[in-house]
């Protein structure tokens, strides 16, 4: 074989093999960010909200025992624009040592809470003092570095006395 010969069929190669790798790398991290295991961060924050799909788009975060907290676990994120319509998510456990199952509604005695800012605009607030109970499961929690996985579901109570049901709740944050 010439050197001449070897060369474009060489190429030919290498580009085939470049185009086939992508589209596979492509097309298993679109899987998996349709089966929330990962978003650009590699972290999600995904529910269903009376039976819609709700996904955090931004601001996910996740501390475990951070400091001036009475052993928190904080979970967070945010769905849609910037602005006053921006939807936030929080959720924070107190009084807790690490993974577990919890249980808890407004006027626990731990002070957790639940809730959901700007579905809309007659309806800005859900859970908080407004009212909640909710069911969280906690798989992994660790500070150094911080990991919190969680699953969760719950009704909260909106400003305009309506309730949400929250279903299928899912969290993993890897610092």
């Amino acid at each position: 074989m010439s050197s001449k010969t070897f060369s474009p069929i060489l190429l030919m190669l290498f580009f085939f093999a470049s185009c086939s790798n992508s589209t596979t790398i492509g097309d298993k991290k679109e899987a998996a960010i349709e089966n929330n295991t990962v978003s650009s961060s590699g972290n999600f924050l995904t529910m269903k909200i009376n039976g819609k799909e709700w996904k955090a788009d931004s601001e996910i975060f996740a501390a475990f025992h951070p400091e001036g907290y009475n052993n928190a676990i904080l979970i967070a994120g945010s769905k849609g624009p910037k602005d006053k319509n921006e939807q936030a998510f929080n959720l924070n456990l107190y009084k807790t040592t690490g993974p577990g199952i919890f249980q808890f509604a407004n006027g626990n005695a731990e002070n957790s809470v639940i809730q959901l800012a700007n579905l809309s605009e007659e309806h800005f607030m859900y859970g908080s003092m407004m009212g909640f109970t909710v069911k969280v499961n906690v798989t992994k929690a660790s500070k150094n570095p911080t990991i919190v996985e969680a699953t969760f579901e719950g009704e909260l109570t909106g400003n305009a006395s309506d309730k949400i049901v929250i279903t299928e709740g899912k969290f993993y944050y890897h610092e």
